[in-house]
């Protein structure tokens, strides 16, 4: 009977998980019309903070009244401090970063969403609001 109900549970927890997909980051940014912004960065880091490889970041959708750049560069990482990593928060590391510019003239709302894979094997979806003003 025990066996029986863990079949069960595992059972409903796959099935749960399959149908409702990895909530996304959602994150809120504000521009001035026509002019480039910062709205996203990410880097996978070693323990030393020297790059453990590229991540794999895609526009999936979006922006509707301007255009995202994607550029490799310096970023800033941002682990959680609970992360062994954190220490690198503080340092510029070679990383990706999304630039957003709205339409010259654009007034309102836009919003770009993002795939992310990272080269340790996290997948995520990061969602940005953006006010242009």
């Amino acid at each position: 009977m025990i066996f029986r109900t863990t079949s069960v549970t595992t059972g409903l927890a796959l099935l749960v998980f399959a149908a409702c997909p990895a909530a996304a980051d959602t994150h809120q940014k504000t521009a001035l019309s026509g002019h480039e912004i910062y709205v996203f960065g990410g880097a996978s880091l070693n323990l030393d903070c020297s790059s453990a490889g590229r991540d794999d970041v895609r526009v999936v959708s979006g922006p509707t009244h301007g255009n995202v750049r994607l550029v490799r560069g310096k970023v800033y990482a941002t682990y959680p401090k609970s992360n062994e990593r954190s220490k690198c928060n503080s340092r510029m590391v070679n990383g990706i970063r999304a630039l957003y510019r709205s339409k010259d003239g654009f007034k309102g709302w836009d919003q770009v969403t993002f795939s992310v894979h990272t080269y340790e094997g996290n997948a995520f979806k990061y969602v940005t609001n953006i006010k242009v003003e």
